[in-house]
């Protein structure tokens, strides 16, 4: 199949989960690394306007922004500045998607933190065992103590989890291509700036829309304070507003997250996989920002988009999303300072045309328009077994396809809090005669229908797919084992 790419629904002019499974970040993690404290830590000094909330009033100011960001920008720790910027279309033999492009920056960074005053005798390896009381034992004071000044090294921990480029008002992470630029580096990677007054060069990648105006490049620094550099237009434009920016498809939110869709587009090839006949990439482009808080802090919200995010089509057939674009397997997080953008790929039947996003954030289930027109709803089952309290099994028919028998099935939680994780091959066999057949994972994968693997069934939501199961024989009936009964269904 050639390359192709269509889009359906509104673009921007300018992008869960059962209980014990939600990652929640508070701001603290270990000492001397920037993810130290919530934002909600790092407020200014009585009588200062925060810097998050300045901007530009008049062109005069604006000016004066734009050349702050090139002398730099720094907090009690490190100090930034954006030494160029380029955005392009081509960059290294990679070509942008549609209506984007490459910023390429080219960064530098200084360690500013002040030195600390260490003990001598701790730096030549000697240790106190009296539990710093040895010195009085000794007759010793603090003044027969020698001290020597030592540095303190400047760490990030992973640079795609802090450093945003601001564009319109949507922060977008680091790009994997800024591993091929001059002075690049793996966005996963640590950056460590040893000493105090050291310089590291960097150049840095992004993927934002073409028509964008306004950037400023933002390190989120939770232990001595962000930074926001100017680097081009207005910051205030370039930061947004507490609301999702103009030309969302739909927004929504639960009492940890607001979610917006922006776009969605279908591919045939993602990340160089081909998506196979009769399937196609429908690629999510959403924003969100983190509402979740821990006491007075705000937190980051993580989501494994495997397992919690899931595109419906016609028919009720549910569909989880791709690992993310860089690591596989990587989730994608919502920080509480700006709304962020992510791109979420689900492979879908290649006639799917009305498509809605599913959202899954601890118990709380949200549904977001992605088309024009909804799609249509689940029918009516033929049969239904009821398993206790826990769900429903939903039996919409059956057909065979050569050497394959084919189920039509759904589960219906009956709870509204908790979700399900179903084991198919054990929790559904085929009856042929005194046989009982497990089913064909292999042929199940490659039905347009196929169960999401994992099988996870959000709460309060009915999940249908199709399991396929090899035999020349005639079947009769579909056993279920449930989590509270077993049942058996007859086959029409």
């Amino acid at each position: 199949m050639g390359s192709t790419t269509r889009v359906i629904g509104r673009r921007s002019s300018t992008g869960l989960l059962i209980a014990t499974c939600a990652v929640l970040y508070l701001g603290g993690c270990e000492r001397r690394q920037i993810a130290n404290r919530s934002a909600a830590d790092n407020r200014p000094t009585a009588g200062e306007t925060p810097a998050d909330e300045r901007g530009p009033s008049s062109d005069a100011d604006r000016a004066s922004r734009s050349s702050l960001g090139k002398e730099g920008a720094s907090n009690q720790a490190v100090e930034l500045a954006v030494a160029s910027s380029s955005l392009t279309r081509n960059l290294g033999g990679s070509h942008a998607p549609d209506g984007r492009a490459f910023v390429v920056l080219q960064t530098r960074w200084r360690n500013i933190h002040p030195k600390q005053e260490v003990e001598k005798s701790k730096l030549e390896g000697q240790r106190d065992h009296t539990l710093g009381v040895g010195g009085f034992a000794r007759g010793e004071t603090s003044a027969d103590r020698e001290y020597v000044e030592v540095d303190v090294a400047y760490t990030i921990p992973q640079m795609r989890d802090h450093v945003y480029l601001l564009a319109d008002g949507v922060a977008y992470a680091l790009d994997e291509r800024t591993q091929r630029v001059d002075r690049g580096l793996d966005p996963g990677s640590e950056l460590v700036i040893e000493k105090n007054d050291e310089v590291r060069d960097l150049g840095l990648v992004f993927v934002v829309p073409e028509d964008t105006e306004h950037l400023g490049l933002q390190l989120l620094d939770y232990s001595y304070g962000h930074v926001l550099v100017p680097v081009e237009g207005s910051i205030k434009r370039a930061r947004g507003d507490s609301h999702p920016p103009k030309g969302c498809v739909d927004e929504s939110e639960t009492q940890g997250l607001e979610i917006a869709t922006r776009g969605i587009e279908f591919r045939d090839v993602y990340r160089g996989d081909q998506a196979g006949p009769g399937r196609i990439f429908a690629i999510v482009d959403l924003v969100g920002k983190s509402l979740s808080r821990g006491g007075a802090m705000r937190n980051i919200v993580e989501v494994d988009p495997t397992q919690y995010l899931w595109v419906t089509t016609d028919g009720g057939f549910m569909h989880y999303a791709e690992p993310c674009e860089g690591a596989r397997g990587r989730p994608i997080r919502f920080t509480p300072e700006v709304f962020q953008h992510q791109t979420v790929a689900f492979l879908v039947p290649d006639t799917a045309d009305r498509l809605r996003l599913g959202v899954r954030v601890q118990n709380e289930v949200v549904e977001l328009d992605l088309t024009e027109r909804r799609p249509r709803e689940m029918p009516k089952a033929q049969s239904v077994h009821t398993d206790g309290e826990v769900m429903e099994v939903l039996y919409f028919g059956s057909r065979r396809q050569a050497h394959q028998f084919i189920l039509d099935l759904g589960i219906r939680p009956l709870s509204e809090e908790r979700g399900l994780e179903i084991q198919p091959s054990a929790q559904f066999m085929l009856v042929a005669g005194e046989t009982e057949l497990s089913m064909d994972s292999v042929a199940s994968a490659a039905l347009p229908h196929p169960p999401p693997r994992p099988l996870i069934v959000p709460p309060g939501t009915a999940v249908r797919f199709e399991l396929a199961f090899t035999t020349e024989d005639t079947p009769t009936a579909v056993r279920i084992r449930g989590f509270r009964s077993e049942a058996t269904i007859g086959l029409e």
